[in-house]
């Protein structure tokens, strides 16, 4: 399976501001090169937080929706299942819903389907989440997550390639990072090859290899 991500974040390096709203970072060319890459994916994968700022189906826009192979997964984690039924993600026809919850949360979702982990750790292991994708096929993973999965992504070795676009904003202060969780040391940072970089008005895109942890410089 293949695993990017996809952020948009200020120059010093937030998701966010401190209000905590959905807010769009990018401009509306940041906005079409998210649409190429949900096109590109099997599945689409945001954290409980992520959803609950902006809950709707991750779909590309219908000028790029015609490049999908199919219904893509629209994939959310979250420890405690909280998504309100009526929810218009769970009755997108275009989409597979697909919940990843501990196993004591577990509860029907009309729509959807609902998958538990039953072990003991705190976060939901994401070697767990990829094997719960291979089993339903999925080959193309995009991971539209916060600061906190985003880490736990990189801390699994579980990203291939990263896509950052950054904005033209300085935002400071509490707001949320791109990666946060506990953070790396200087011995366990993860590192990153540069592939392009492009401009396009004020941002910059930015594609980036992420090297396998102990794989020093490409």
């Amino acid at each position: 399976m293949q695993v990017i991500s996809n952020s948009a974040v200020s120059l010093d390096g937030r998701l966010n501001t401190r209000e905590g709203r959905f807010t769009l970072l990018g401009s509306a060319a940041d906005h079409r090169r998210m649409s190429e890459l949900r096109a590109w994916a099997d599945a689409v994968l945001v954290g409980g937080a992520t959803f609950r700022l902006w809950p709707h189906p991750a779909l590309p826009d219908p000028p790029q929706r015609a490049a999908l192979a199919g219904r893509p997964w629209n994939v959310v984690v979250s420890r405690r299942l909280d998504v309100a039924a009526d929810s218009a993600w769970l009755h997108e026809p275009a989409v597979r819903p697909l919940w990843l919850t501990r196993a004591d949360a577990v509860r029907p979702l009309a729509g959807a389907e609902v998958e538990g982990y039953a072990g003991s750790a705190p976060d939901l292991p994401v070697p767990w989440m990829l094997e719960q994708l291979r089993r339903r096929g999925v080959q193309r993973l995009l991971v539209e997550a916060g600061g906190d999965l985003l880490f736990q992504f990189l801390a699994a070795d579980a990203l291939d390639e990263m896509h950052v676009t950054l904005c033209p904003l300085v935002i400071g202060g509490p707001a949320p990072a791109l990666a946060s969780g506990a953070g790396f040391d200087v011995a366990t940072m993860r590192r990153l090859q540069l592939l392009s970089c492009r401009q396009e008005g004020d941002e910059l895109y930015l594609h980036y290899r992420v090297l396998r942890h102990g794989a020093g410089h490409a």
